[in-house]
């Protein structure tokens, strides 16, 4: 009867818990088909014409574009913490250590920085950044206009984002550094202040998030990606694509702006999310998956229950 009564609780328990959440994909078609399936995601990276997805398990999907590898090439196992993906993939490993692989034409993958500490990875075409636990930066790959040997030195920088020709990372005080190709005012142009909470960098412009969850945007606007930026507050995430943008609203809802070449835009998908990525002329999404109702965990109780009961009966 013990047995039977702790099959019961744990039965009851799976049945009223959520397992996670699912990719969605939109914008140029090749980029997105063959999205893994499952509702057990956690943190998705939009690449140049390959996506990356993490498992709750640590476990990473790849999709898309396999050229260099991007796909073939993307680690196995479990116990990663992070990804991203330019024209490589990176990945954090359990030990605070970085894998990447796919296009290594300007050491995007070989000049990729050894050792442990590494909290979290930012990839884009040409080269990358790394961001060390005591908050400072490490960067590789191609240095054209600087966008590595004029990445800031010294340390409490607390998060980094890879644009497609420069760079931008956040300070301890909620201000902004940004370095790199400025034909577009990517580097002149971006915010002075502090109170920023969250930065994102695409091919030629980049975004921020104040405390306040409004969004600053800088850089190129051929296509609307500064002046097209949503205005007011209680935005929670961002992200920027090749000539788009996207934010999650206070429930979740994805806006989009910027370059619809492709539906990038127009073909944003609704619902409630949980993450966004924008890549080139594409994005991917979390879709939150509803956790079953209290009901439906006493249901799956009541079933068991009777199971139980019936095999009692049968016994006596």
């Amino acid at each position: 009867m013990r047995r039977f009564a702790l099959c019961v609780g744990v039965v009851g328990m799976l049945v009223g818990t959520g397992q996670g959440d699912t990719i969605v994909g939109w914008g140029i078609s090749s980029d997105v088909v063959n999205l893994p399936a499952g509702d057990d995601f956690v943190a998705i990276a939009a690449g140049v014409g390959f996506g990356l997805a993490l498992r709750s398990d640590g476990s990473i999907a790849a999709w898309g574009f396999d050229g260099d590898g991007q796909v073939s090439d993307a680690p196995t196992g479990t116990g990663y913490l992070a990804i991203s993906a330019g024209s490589q993939g990176l990945a954090v490993r359990s030990d605070r250590s970085i894998a990447a692989w796919g296009l290594d034409n300007h050491g995007q993958v070989s000049d990729a920085p050894t050792g442990t500490g590494y909290l979290a990875i930012s990839a884009k075409s040409l080269h990358s950044m790394a961001l060390r636990s005591d908050g400072s930066i490490a960067a590789w790959g191609f240095d054209g206009a600087g966008r590595v040997s004029d990445t800031p030195t010294g340390t409490g920088y607390l998060a980094i984002s890879t644009g497609g020709r420069h760079s931008t990372a956040l300070r301890s005080d909620g201000s902004i550094a940004a370095w790199g190709l400025d034909d577009d005012g990517q580097v002149s142009d971006t915010p002075t202040g502090t109170g920023y909470s969250t930065i994102a960098a695409g091919n030629r412009h980049s975004l921020a998030l104040r405390a306040d969850g409004s969004i600053a945007a800088w850089g190129l606007d051929d296509d609307g990606q500064v002046s097209d930026a949503p205005t007011g507050t209680g935005y929670l995430a961002i992200a920027a694509g090749g000539g788009h943008s996207l934010a999650l609203d206070s429930g979740g809802n994805i806006v989009a702006w910027g370059d619809d070449g492709y539906g990038q835009v127009s073909d944003a998908p609704t619902g409630t999310f949980s993450a966004v990525a924008a890549g080139p002329s594409f994005s991917l999404a979390l879709r939150v998956v509803p956790e079953p109702s209290a009901v439906a965990g006493l249901l799956g109780m009541g079933i068991v229950g009777l199971i139980g009961y019936w095999w009692r009966r049968r016994k006596a």
